[in-house]
């Protein structure tokens, strides 16, 4: 074999071992109509944009590259944004349409390494169309009106984000199996998409005349483009990580535990939003404020989110962890016993990291009321239904239960109001009976701290820690139980020696 020859076979090689899925993903991308129609239309698209802004330039121009750059990411964000995710998106999809899913999990790969080859094999899509595209983006430049900075800004932001919504389009696909339900998500990505295809074009007509500051969020002033970029690029990247590790989960059999992976990485997701609000802390006095209240909101929704799952866990897990490092381990591994100590740990980092930055006691106590709710409208209704069944099997039903409670809450009270007291006029501003609506007190919580109306949710949220505490006690006992019973079943299946029940 020539020297060729030999190192074709062990590139062959290496790729197998990097992984087969992306070998088979990327030969069956790079074979199918709708990758070489996307290729051919965006040299198409790329010659004419050419055409137009070099006629442009000829006629004296000196900012035709900043339209030729501009109409090219335009092209880049539909294909990016739009084509190459919902190729992920069926790429789950037409494997169980096909039936061959289940002949894929049954090989010595495993759930993850298949959803990675799957987002990688897009990842290459994504390359393979951007580098289509790079010589009319060089000509862009050559043409004038725009800087290379900001040429690889929006090239490293339209590359990060479209590998974010094709990781978010595998998430849905092993998350949705009813045809109905997957043209229902289909039709919120597109409005999803049109959202971000515009908040897009408003940041690429800043950035492409010069403009770094991405403006005040919270009240903070991004000035560095830098600083944005490394927080956009670290949150993606988190939750890129937790939405494979989701696709995993819902593409595993059936195991014992399949929640810790799942609870580390959004551990982390949470730390990267703490230490990015400690950035702050060498800020002036009059900054540190609007970072707590980032916090608090980026915080609050991250642990909303997490509780809601995390907490409605059933209690009883297969193989509870057993060693020296159970009670240090402990909230990382299945059962809503453990997940109420997993949430109040984080809801423990998220008050020091705030006290930390030195706030106002007022600012603390709005936190303390975002904790408190949290807990209430998570760990009440749990409570009260392990309480009656332990044992059971609920999460499904906590869950949807829970995720109703909110709109209830926003407008029970004033459904309430309006039959009970009659007023003679519709009067929709804060008053004591939204206390029980967490968006609008928290939104007013000036108001509530001035008329003294901050011990009712004080009080909600005391009665959410102890029923978080509650569960935890109960998931201990179920946990005991388990330890204490499961001898003596083992003793009970095993039978006489040499039976069949001693194999298991």
């Amino acid at each position: 074999m020539s020297g060729a020859g030999r190192l074709l076979d062990r590139l062959e090689r290496a790729s197998d071992l990097l992984s087969p899925i992306v070998v088979k993903e990327v030969r069956q991308i790079v074979r199918g109509r709708e990758f070489v129609s996307a290729f051919g239309a965006t040299l198409v698209a790329g010659l004419a944009i050419a055409f137009f802004s070099a006629a442009d330039a000829v006629s004296g121009s000196g900012t035709a590259g900043r339209w030729a750059f501009g109409a090219l990411m335009s092209c880049l964000a539909v294909l990016g944004l739009a084509i190459v995710p919902l190729g992920a998106f069926n790429a789950l999809r037409i494997e169980r349409l096909e039936q061959t899913l289940e002949l894929i999990t049954l090989t010595a790969l495993t759930p993850r390494r298949v959803v990675i080859g799957k987002l990688l094999a897009q990842a290459v899509k994504l390359v393979t169309l951007f580098a289509a595209m790079a010589p009319f983006i060089a000509m862009s430049f050559l043409l004038g009106g725009i800087d290379f900075l900001t040429i690889l800004l929006l090239l490293a932001i339209l590359f990060i984000g479209s590998l974010w919504m094709s990781s978010a389009a595998l998430f849905l696909s092993s998350l949705l199996k009813s045809r109905a339900m997957v043209g229902l998500a289909f039709a919120g990505g597109i409005l999803v998409l049109f959202f971000v295809f515009g908040v897009g074009r408003g940041l690429m007509f800043y950035l492409s005349r010069g403009v770094f500051t991405l403006g005040p969020v919270f009240g903070i002033g991004f000035t560095d483009p830098w600083w944005a970029l490394a927080a956009l690029t670290t949150f993606c990247l988190a939750t890129m990580v937790n939405l494979v590790l989701l696709a995993e989960n819902r593409l595993a059999l059936a195991a014992p535990n399949r929640v810790t992976p799942l609870r580390v990485g959004f551990l982390v997701q949470f730390l990267l939003i703490v230490a990015w609000a400690l950035s702050f802390i060498k800020t002036p006095a009059t900054v540190r404020p609007e970072a707590v209240m980032m916090l608090g909101v980026l915080g609050g929704l991250h642990l909303a989110l997490v509780a809601m799952f995390a907490v409605t866990e059933d209690l009883v897990v297969a193989r509870p962890p057993v060693g020296s490092r159970r009670r240090l381990l402990g909230p990382f591994y299945p059962g809503g016993g453990r997940g109420a100590l997993y949430v109040l740990a984080q809801m423990a980092i998220l008050m020091g990291a705030a006290w930390l930055l030195e706030p106002e006691p007022v600012l603390m106590r709005w936190l303390l009321a975002i904790c408190g709710y949290i807990c209430f409208f998570t760990g009440v209704p749990t409570i009260a239904v392990r309480a009656l069944r332990p044992e059971g099997t609920a999460s499904l039903r906590l869950r949807v239960a829970i995720f109703v409670l909110l709109p209830v809450s926003l407008l029970l009270p004033d459904i309430l109001y309006y039959v009970l007291w009659r007023p003679e006029a519709m009067d929709l501003s804060y008053a004591a009976r939204h206390l029980f609506n967490p968006i609008r007190t928290l939104a007013n919580w000036p108001l509530v701290e001035s008329v003294e109306w901050s011990t009712v949710p004080f009080a909600l949220g005391v009665l959410g820690v102890l029923a978080y505490l509650g569960l935890s006690h109960l998931g201990r006992q179920v946990t005991v139980e388990m330890v204490s019973t499961a001898p003596q079943a083992a003793r009970a299946e095993a039978g006489d020696p040499g039976s069949a029940g001693a194999l298991y």
